[in-house]
Parts: C-alpha cells; sequence; structure tokens
C-alpha cells in the first residue's frame, strides 16, 4: 500500500484534473494550477520517503555488518584461545618470521610472544636442520630426534604452506616421543613371544623327530628322558599362551567385577600354592595379624588371586633352600599392603625400574629354567592399576625381595561381620 501522503498527492492531483475540465474560466486556472502544486508536493515527498528508506536500509546493513565482525572477532578470539590449550605446537609463520604461537610452541621453543615475535622461527628450533626438512615434507611430516635440555624427545614436524607468499604457513610439531616408546614396545613384544615360542617348538620339532626315528632307536631310558623334555616345553609354551592371552585380557580395559573379597581367604590360597611349589628346605609362613584377620578388599577376586599367586610363584622360585617366604598384610598410613618376602637371591637395584616390564628378566637363563614366562609382574602391575593399588618393590642383592601391593583406604575395610564368619567357619 501507497504511503498516507502519496494517496494524499493523487487524489488531489485527479480532482484538480477533474474540476479543470469542467470548470472553465479563471475558477478553473486556480483549480489546474492547485492540482499541479499538489502533483509537485507529492512528488517531493516520495522522494524524501526513498531517501529515508534508503538510509534506514544503509544504516540496518551496517549493524549487520557490525554484528558479523563482532561475532568473526568472538570466534577468532575463541579459535586462538582452543588453540592455545592443546598438546601440539603450533606456530604461524609469515615470510620465515614468527607471527604466532600457541601455549605449547611458547613452552618447547622457549618462545615469548611479546619479545620474540617478527623473529626467525629457525632461531627457536631446537636443530638447525627441522625447519628445512620440515619444509621440504610439507603435509606428510618429518620425525626428528632433537635434544631439549637433559632430555631427548621425537618430534613429528608438518609444515602446511600458504600457496601465496614464500616461506609462510603454519609450522606444527607433535610430540611423538610417547608413540615412538609404544611402537618399540610392540616390535619387542612381537619379537619377544617369537623368541619364547621358538625355543620350546624347537625342542618339540626335535623331539617329536628323533622319537620318530626308525634307523636310530632309542633306549627306554633315552626316550622317557626326551618324552619328559618335551612335556617340559610344551608345559611352558602354555604357561606362555595362558599369560599373554590374560594380560591380553587386562589390557583391554574392560572393567573388573568388583566386590567386597576377604583378605585372609586370598592369603588361605596363596600360601597353599606355596607350600606346594616350595622345594624341601624351603620354609613358608603367614604373617596375618589379628586386627587385620577379618579385612576385606573392593576388587576382582581372581584378579587378585593371581597377582598373589605370580608374587609367591616369583619368590619360590629365586629364593633357594634353606630359605623363608612370607605372604602377610599389614595397614601403614591409611593403607592396606598385601606382600610376599623372601630370603632369596635378590635383585640389584638398577633393575628394579624394568622389572614389570614385559619380558624382562634379570637373569634370562634362570628364569628360562625355573620355568618362568617373563610376564608374571607386568600382569601384576596391571592388576594394581586396575584396582587403584600401586605395586612396590624393595631388595637387597644377597638378603632378599618383597613386592608389596598398596590399596588405598576406600579399597579396603575390617569388618566385625567377616570376623565372626570366620570363626564360625574355623568352629
Amino acid at each position: 500500500m501507497r504511503p498516507r501522503h502519496e494517496r494524499f498527492g493523487l487524489v488531489l492531483g485527479a480532482i484538480g484534473v477533474g474540476v479543470a475540465s469542467v470548470v472553465a474560466g479563471s475558477t478553473g486556472a486556480a483549480i489546474a494550477v492547485a492540482a499541479v502544486a499538489g502533483w509537485g508536493w507529492w512528488q517531493a515527498q516520495r522522494r524524501c520517503h526513498e531517501v529515508e528508506t534508503a538510509l534506514a536500509r544503509a544504516e540496518a546493513e551496517q549493524a549487520a555488518s557490525q554484528r558479523d565482525r563482532a561475532q568473526q572477532a568472538n570466534d577468532l578470539s575463541q579459535l586462538l584461545a582452543l588453540l592455545s590449550d592443546v598438546p601440539v605446537a603450533i606456530v604461524w609463520v609469515r615470510a620465515g618470521m614468527v607471527q604466532w604461537a600457541n601455549q605449547t610452541a611458547c613452552t618447547w621453543l622457549a618462545l615469548r610472544p611479546a619479545r620474540h615475535l617478527g623473529q626467525p622461527v629457525v632461531w627457536f628450533l631446537p636443530d638447525t636442520t627441522c625447519w628445512s626438512e620440515a619444509v621440504r615434507a610439507g603435509a606428510n611430516g618429518v620425525t626428528k630426534t632433537v635434544q631439549i635440555g637433559q632430555r631427548t624427545f621425537e618430534w613429528r614436524l608438518y609444515w602446511f604452506a600458504h600457496t601465496d607468499t614464500p616461506e609462510s604457513g603454519l609450522l606444527w610439531i607433535e610430540d611423538a616421543t610417547e608413540r615412538q616408546r609404544v611402537a618399540a614396545m610392540r616390535r619387542d613384544f612381537v619379537a619377544n613371544v617369537s623368541h619364547e615360542l621358538r625355543t620350546p617348538l624347537t625342542v618339540l620339532i626335535g623331539g617329536l623327530e628323533t622319537l620318530a626315528e626308525r634307523d636310530f632307536p632309542l633306549e627306554p631310558a633315552q626316550r622317557s628322558e626326551l618324552i619328559a623334555q618335551c612335556e617340559r616345553e610344551a608345559k611352558r609354551m602354555l604357561r606362555l599362551v595362558r599369560d599373554l592371552l590374560q594380560l591380553a585380557e587386562l589390557e583391554s580395559g574392560a572393567p573388573p567385577a568388583f566386590e567386597w573379597i576377604s583378605v585372609a581367604a586370598l592369603i588361605d590360597e596363596a600360601a597353599e600354592l606355596a607350600w606346594t611349589l616350595a622345594p624341601e628346605g624351603l620354609t613358608v609362613t603367614v604373617a596375618l595379624p589379628e586386627p587385620l584377620a577379618t579385612a576385606q578388599l573392593h576388587g576382582d577376586e581372581a584378579e587378585l588371586a593371581t597377582a598373589l599367586r605370580n608374587l609367591v610363584s616369583n619368590a619360590i622360585r629365586y629364593t633357594p633352600a634353606p630359605g623363608r617366604v612370607t605372604i602377610g598384610v599389614t595397614a601403614h598410613r591409611d593403607a592396606l599392603a598385601l606382600w610376599v618376602e623372601d630370603t632369596g637371591i635378590g635383585i640389584p637395584e638398577e633393575h628394579l625400574p624394568r622389572l614389570t616390564e614385559r619380558f624382562y628378566r634379570v637373569d634370562r637363563a634362570r628364569s628360562r629354567a625355573s620355568g618362568g614366562t617373563g610376564l608374571g609382574l607386568a600382569i601384576v602391575q596391571h592388576v594394581a592399576e586396575r584396582h587403584g593399588a600401586r605395586l612396590a618393590i624393595t631388595s637387597e642383592v644377597g638378603k632378599g625381595s618383597c613386592f608389596r601391593l598398596d590399596f588405598p583406604r576406600p579399597r579396603w575395610r575390617v569388618t566385625t561381620v567377616a570376623h565372626n564368619e570366620r570363626n564360625e567357619n574355623q568352629q
């Protein structure tokens, strides 16, 4: 619909024209002049309205543009804040000069934005070849071993170049140290498994071929010894496969079914195993203080029993007779400790940090001869982590070792009900 002043101008012009055509003389001329004046007034009002409308539209567009710019600035600020917190180093480079760096890059490269913006990026890289190799590798990336202070890192550098300006773009650096360590562990694991399986398989195949040889029959005693040797190697291979499967299950991350378990029952089961495995002359004792006889652990019974069995079998394996292996429980500093202590050969201090690595052995020949798979302590470590516990190892060469599982307060309790039930069972 037309504006009011436009409608008024049109009506006035129409009336003027109509009356002028009917009425003659001076009166008609006056009316005609009035009509022309009305028509001019209407045109002026129309032009003013168009200008006002155009101005309003321009103001609205300017306000929308300002809102868009403010939103873009806010989005950019949020993006830079997010990039500052990511655990990779990001550096924006223009013509080889640092223009912006996130917090991780400032930490790794010792950059101070207030002082170092606009300076060459190569000044802050630990290796002079990092920049040139990153530029050559581009988005494919390159892995570099770099030294920062006393530590060695494996860095993965990527360069995303700007197409218009030389040596301009984004330098992206990832710390691949842990990834490389895990990859090396996987390679070592496969190599160790292959080696551990190859030995018993070689013995088994050789024994079977010898038993199948018709041209050189064996004496009964030789045949029995060969069969016994093959049986030992087959059982060792079976133990290895069993431990590998158990370790894989623990590493899968599936949560265990926690319940309250009697500590006394766990120790009794471990002691039964120890008495079965102990050679003649080796003493096995239990240290279960009366205040902790009713203690309970919140965890998975099968996993905890496996961890304790592995500690017991290790202690017996490396404690020659006459010696002593003790299985016990103590409470100290609001933590409950399940421990196995022996008077065995002990472990040199330099080996202690690596004992829980898979297939790590202090004495490989002795471990294999005693039937160990090299996975027992790795399994214990995984069980401890899944139960929020800590595995502590102390040892002295020639005097013995102590392996202790420390459980924090929420994981254990002492109940009167359990004490009464234990007394009733004993009666």
